[in-house]
């Protein structure tokens, strides 16, 4: 039999003459460069990256300022009289005013400008662990985007297989047309000999009619796989009609090494979704410090200055007040939660309890991820198994076809018999295209999860 995808070579009607063929390496690589899931994973790494440096920030000083002026419609000070002779007892240099008239209207505006800074020294350890949980969600998306990446090459592996296979029956369907096409002619000349009727050519048209059919399926099947794949790698759909196509490879089909070996041992502690939980467990147990830091005292020291300015005064009044002011202070605070220990010990025990929800669902996950594995095995393995089956009966369905067509020419059977050989031979090679396809998506699903 010829080698596998042989017979595409000889495809007509996708003018593949004037695209551009990728084979399924440049694919994956393709898909790794231009992938919007992979694209959309690494703003995710961005983002858990300005997060932590956010985070560290906590560590330094929190400086503000403020500024607040006003200005009064009218003064807020406003009187009229005479200086009366007490006024002499605040000093005698007011003893000329004593008995004077007076108006005053002072006071209308003012302004202020405030700057603190505050360090905290000890915030029940929220700040460090803070920062913990801020690194362990950046270690989760790198994660996250290598679990994407497995999911990526894993869905443009079985689009990029599922398209051969459409490729590969095409393939078959075009030699099945050259033979149908070859018994009408056949049959057209027995008819015109007299030696049969016209329900045989009827037969034969009506062949003709279902692989027409068949035909029109696999090619939109082919065209919707290659826009899906297009997409996938980054190839705008409007570009893929003309600028791509695939390489199609005739790629071995060989037994698993374990199972020529004879053993599987393998551990799903690779594996990216045990590890995110792992760090699903790593992050409650931060959650249940940081419930019971905030049941810790808070200290913190800080510094605080301000400048004041009073207006709207008289020349008198400046004299005796100060409209400009200046002043500093250094303090401290300490901050103990009493009330808040009858509420946050309940806190505390839910975050307990949530790790050990964690802990369960990581050990649940070990098993399961490790049954996955076997599973991938095992579909690899049958899959296998499936290709053998699948070859030998191709190889004897063909060698079924040869034999009825050469009866067919002697006259020895008849063409129910022939079109029933030709069917049988069209659904063996479909069939072994499907086998090998799911081969080697089977393939690289064991690659992806059982390395």
């Amino acid at each position: 039999m010829k080698s596998y995808f042989f017979n595409l070579l000889l495809l007509v009607g996708l003018s593949a003459t004037a695209q551009q063929k990728y084979s399924l390496e440049q694919c994956l690589d393709l898909a790794r460069q231009n992938s919007h899931e992979l694209r959309t994973a690494a703003l995710e790494m961005e983002a858990a990256t300005e997060q932590r440096k956010e985070a560290f920030t906590n560590y330094f000083p929190r400086i503000s300022a403020t500024v607040m002026a006003f200005r009064l419609f009218d003064e807020l000070v406003k009187a009229d009289g005479t200086y009366p002779r007490e006024i002499a007892a605040i000093s005698t240099q007011f003893v000329p005013l004593i008995g004077t008239p007076f108006s005053i209207s002072e006071f209308n505006r003012a302004y202020s400008a405030t700057a603190t800074l505050v360090q905290p020294v000890f915030h029940g350890g929220q700040i460090a662990t803070g920062n913990k949980l801020a690194r362990l969600q950046e270690d989760v998306t790198v994660l996250q985007q290598q679990l994407t990446e497995k999911e990526v090459v894993q869905k443009v592996t079985e689009c990029y297989w599922q398209l051969a296979q459409v490729r590969y029956n095409l393939s078959t369907l075009e030699a099945a047309e050259k033979q149908v096409d070859a018994v009408m002619q056949q049959v057209e000349n027995f008819l015109n000999a007299g030696v049969t009727t016209r329900n045989s050519l009827l037969k034969v048209r009506l062949r003709q009619q279902e692989l027409s059919s068949n035909r029109l399926k696999l090619e939109n099947a082919d065209h919707v796989l290659r826009l899906l794949l297009a997409q996938q790698i980054g190839i705008a759909p409007a570009e893929a009609d003309k600028n791509f196509d695939i390489m199609l490879e005739d790629k071995p089909v060989e037994q698993p090494i374990e199972a020529v070996e004879g053993q599987l041992s393998l551990s799903p502690d690779h594996r990216e979704e045990l590890q995110l939980l792992g760090k699903a467990v790593e992050a409650q147990a931060l959650q249940v410090r940081m419930e019971r830091g905030k049941l810790l005292p808070h200290l913190a020291v800080g510094l605080a200055g301000y400048h004041t300015g009073l207006g709207g005064f008289s020349e008198n009044v400046k004299n005796y007040l100060h409209t400009r002011m200046n002043n500093g202070a250094v303090f401290g605070t300490l901050s103990v939660p009493l009330t808040d220990w009858w509420g946050g010990n309940y806190a505390v025990k839910r975050q307990k309890i949530k790790l050990q929800q964690a802990q369960e669902k990581r050990e649940n996950a070990r098993q399961m991820l490790q049954i996955d594995i076997e599973r991938a095995w095992t579909n690899l393995q049958e899959a296998y198994k499936q290709v053998q089956i699948a070859q030998a009966s191709c190889d004897e369905a063909a060698e079924n076809l040869r034999m009825s067509t050469d009866q067919y020419r002697m006259s020895t059977c008849t063409l129910t018999d022939l079109l029933d050989a030709e069917t049988l031979n069209r659904k063996a090679q479909n069939s072994l295209a499907e086998a090998k396809a799911i081969y080697q998506i089977a393939l690289a699903d064991y690659r992806l999860k059982a390395f």
